[in-house]
């Protein structure tokens, strides 16, 4: 195994760079989304987002990378930036991210420890991963009270593939971070009030649904879930007979709209969510028990399906906790074009990830 040290500077890290400005890219399977933006003293300032669809399809089909390759250089070119860096996230079942908890050893050996902890919880062969960590302060904030932080392995030749498809559209990678991460970045940045126990941020996406929470003890803990988007999609289309078409235009646009969804297709979405619902359920029951004590005070639905009202609805029924869409844009300061802003306004919680890229600092 290596790290990325040599390449990627602390992968959880924030960095400054001020001289040079970036986007967050998410870079998901179904759409290429972009967050342009930066830090005022304290204040991020929204300065421009884009995205732009493309059909889905395996990363390893020749066509879809270059529908990847288009959407990137699209989304850049929106961005308006002299030197197009970016800031980009990977996910899913090629990255795992765990607590790391040892006892008090020396620094000079954390590395080591580390490096075996890796090598203990990774599905990926050795040599085929990239490590990396990032350590938090235990209680008391001496090493005497043990090591504690994040442990990220990823698979190599996924972070490579999308380091070479924006190289591909004229972008230059500068940082490679995690996504469930860069949502909870953007969620903690964008939450004025400080809340009790601990917040839950879920995403669900076209390929993956990922589960984030935050506890008390600022320990991050990350989860990807395999049943989300598409596999819902598809079941509505296989018991409505509806075209996915159809099927978006009544689940999505039903808000702006104020048309009312059919009871059939309701039913058919209730039953289409119960394993994404029995899921999100099961790891919101694990996290609970191995932190026990602590009290999920608030969940957080962003991702595409956080647009669609009758699906928000049905998981704030379905889940005993407060649930809500999140838009981060409902908070942060905008001064971006128009249409770019009517983007962020209505789209906001589907750019969830590239928002909290973007929101990165740099050193």
């Amino acid at each position: 195994m290596t790290t990325l040290k040599e390449r990627y500077q602390n992968l959880l890290g924030r960095l400054e760079m001020n001289a040079l400005e970036w986007v967050g890219l998410d870079i998901g399977s179904s759409s290429v989304k972009m967050v342009r933006g930066a830090w005022h003293g304290k204040r991020f300032v929204a300065a421009g987002a884009a995205q732009f669809e493309i059909s889905d399809g395996s990363s390893a089909d020749p066509q879809k990378q270059e529908e990847l390759i288009v959407a990137i250089r699209h989304c850049l070119q929106k961005a308006n930036l002299k030197t197009p860096y970016a800031v980009c996230a990977h996910g899913g079942p090629e990255v795992l991210t765990r607590h790391y908890r040892f006892p008090p050893i020396p620094e000079e050996t954390l590395e080591q420890a580390i490096s075996l902890e890796a090598q203990q919880m990774s599905p990926f062969e050795v040599g085929q991963s990239i490590v990396a960590f990032q350590s938090i302060s235990s209680a008391g904030g001496s090493a005497v009270n043990g090591r504690q932080g994040v442990l990220v392995v990823a698979l190599e030749e996924a972070i490579e593939r999308k380091n070479e498809w924006v190289k591909a559209a004229g972008g230059k990678v500068l940082l490679m971070d995690v996504e469930g991460l860069a949502a909870m970045n953007c969620l903690t940045c964008c939450l004025p009030e400080s809340l009790d126990g601990a917040v839950a941020l879920v995403q669900v996406g076209n390929r993956f649904t990922t589960v984030a929470i935050l506890g008390e003890n600022g320990i991050p803990f990350i989860r990807d879930l395999t049943y989300a988007g598409k596999n819902i999609m598809i079941s509505l289309q296989q018991q409505t007979g509806l075209a996915e078409r159809e099927i978006r235009t009544a689940l999505f646009g039903a808000d702006q709209t104020g048309e009312s969804i059919s009871p059939s297709l309701l039913a058919a979405l209730k039953n289409a969510s119960t394993r994404s619902i029995a899921d999100i359920n099961d790891t919101l029951r694990y996290y609970l028990t191995q932190n026990s004590g602590s009290q999920l005070r608030r969940i957080f639905l962003t991702g595409g399906w956080a647009l669609s009202g009758p699906f928000v609805e049905l998981i704030a029924q379905a889940l005993s906790v407060q649930v809500e869409a999140f838009n981060p844009f409902r908070t942060l300061a905008i001064q971006a074009p128009p249409a770019q802003e009517t983007l962020m306004k209505l789209s906001g919680p589907a750019l969830t990830v590239a928002a909290g890229l973007a929101m990165r600092t740099l050193s």
